[in-house]
């Protein structure tokens, strides 16, 4: 049995018993890269690089979504691209849940952590991931790593990340190494704005002297969807009137979308992060809210939680499932989150934006940091679940109140979100 098979069989005992030593935790793993590197850069020097292969990932093969999906679904309009194989790589869980998506039937399949993952990294020319790669994966020198990454940070990240973790199994210095690690591998990273452009290279230890070469600043590709749709009054009525038909929302209701994060010190063994003493108090807002809102749910891909929300059937729709997020984006009337990058995003569609935030204190202070002051964001600032539901009552006034405030925020964060940042990210990556 490989080592890699011996980690994959016994990772959660193992990933238990190395949380509470991270000495040993940190020796461990700088063998384990070490050995599973040389097996993986052997085993690459053998495999002949596809220059027409692309290999496609989204937050570590859990979704089919965000900007690695913009790109994908661009170049399967491209003819450009027609004898190009595209890979897909999901976790084993989400192979069967993809298997019937219809924008998939042109790429094949492949199961994250297998010899056949290992071998189609090491043949496609073209790598579109939105997270890290595994840490023993380098790219050859004739293959093309495109980091898009998965959001503007509000939180620190890597290198940035000032207080001591409270990460369930990496202290600061392990995260910032490992951010340190994956940079060196890249040829580009994608950005939306001068803003990330900073902060993201910051974060994962870019070398200046790489910037202008590897930051591609031409906007964010997981936002073209939200921009054209937005912007087409036709589109987006046949597909708000879709959504709602299928989930049963009701056509004279307004929605609600509330997609909080995860926090770093909530994490149970042998479980995962959880979440419960920062959730909104469902039956409090659907007493004053339920005749005229619903409520669309998205917990955060880390969140292990089983959220049950039977008893509020017609008011919460749990879709923390649903493939894309834009979709969610596209048909919500207003947007309620906490520490999420998520507001950036939808804030290209123009609409109202809240901010839900009980522990602030607490995670400011003591468990991540933010690259800028809260108060600099547009929209009202709720620490309690009256302040939302008495926002959420005062939406009518809310361009009124920070209408130039959000201007100047879009201006700043959204410069380069024009609809068509897929196509500026494939011209340069694939033909300049």
């Amino acid at each position: 049995m490989s080592l890699g098979s011996v980690y994959r069989k016994f990772r959660k005992p193992i990933l238990g018993v190395l949380r509470h030593l991270p000495g040993v935790r940190q020796r461990s793993r700088a063998v384990y890269y070490r050995k599973r590197g040389e097996s993986y850069d052997a085993m690459g020097a053998t495999i002949p690089t596809d220059p027409k292969m692309v290999v496609f990932q989204c937050f570590g093969g859990r979704q089919f979504g965000c900007s690695p999906r913009a790109i994908y679904e661009r170049m399967l309009e491209d003819p450009r691209f027609d004898d190009f194989t595209f890979v897909w790589t999901f976790k084993g869980s989400k192979m069967e849940l993809f298997a019937d998506e219809p924008l998939l039937q042109r790429a094949q399949f492949v199961k994250v952590g297998t010899d056949e993952y290992l071998e189609t990294c090491a043949r496609a020319k073209y790598w579109i991931f939105n997270t890290r790669v595994a840490e023993y994966i380098t790219p050859k020198a004739d293959q093309v790593y495109v980091q898009c990454w998965h959001g503007t940070p509000l939180k620190r990240l890597g290198y940035d990340v000032t207080i001591e973790t409270q990460n369930a199994l990496n202290t600061t210095d392990e995260l910032a190494e490992r951010f340190g690690m994956d940079s060196k591998k890249w040829n580009y990273l994608l950005s939306p704005s001068a803003y990330t452009s900073k902060h993201l290279a910051d974060a994962f230890g870019l070398e200046e002297e790489r910037r202008p070469s590897v930051v591609l600043e031409e906007g964010y590709p997981r936002n073209d969807r939200i921009v054209r749709v937005c912007e087409d009054p036709q589109a987006l009525d046949a597909f708000t009137t879709a959504f709602r038909e299928e989930l049963g929302i009701p056509a004279d209701k307004k929605i609600l979308l509330y997609a909080p994060t995860w926090r770093d010190d909530s994490y149970e063994s042998g479980k995962g992060y959880v979440m419960e003493d920062t959730l909104l108090d469902f039956p409090a807002l659907q007493a004053a809210l339920g005749d005229e809102w619903v409520v669309l749910f998205r917990a955060h891909y880390y969140i292990a939680n089983h959220f049950d929300f039977s008893a509020y059937e017609g008011f919460v729709y749990d879709v923390s499932k649903q493939a894309d997020i834009n979709d969610l984006y596209i048909v919500a009337d207003a947007l309620l989150t906490d520490y999420s990058s998520v507001f950036f995003d939808y804030a290209n569609t123009e609409r109202p934006i809240m901010f839900f935030w009980p522990d602030y204190q607490h995670y400011a202070n003591d468990i991540r940091g933010f690259y800028f002051g809260l108060h600099e964001l547009p929209g009202p600032h709720c620490l309690t679940n009256d302040d939302v539901i008495a926002a959420v009552q005062d939406l009518p006034n809310y361009e009124a109140k920070y209408g130039e405030g959000y201007a100047a925020f879009r201006e700043k964060f959204c410069p380069k979100d024009d609809g068509h940042a897929a196509e500026r990210v494939i011209q340069k990556v694939f033909f300049e």
